[in-house]
């Protein structure tokens, strides 16, 4: 009986631990992705003239910072 319990509350923790490597991975995924905007963005800050009429549109950083909320699948 007690083998029976301890071994039900071990693939339960394993399930919950599972669960949360899966969440990590895409975190992850989402910040590498977010990382490479970013240095893409500053590449282009940094090749560009220095006049004072850099577009916010072009650099779409906003949008960038909701890529973590994209579903995966």
């Amino acid at each position: 009986m007690a083998k029976d319990r301890a071994l039900k509350k071990v693939n339960k923790l394993l399930g919950r631990v599972e669960k949360h490597i899966e969440q990590t991975r895409d975190a992850l995924e989402d910040l590498e992705i977010e990382f490479e905007v970013l240095k893409a963005a500053l590449k282009r800050l940094k090749t560009a003239d220095d006049s004072d009429e850099i577009v916010l549109e072009e650099l779409d950083l906003e949008n960038a910072s909701n890529i973590s909320s994209m579903r995966k699948f």
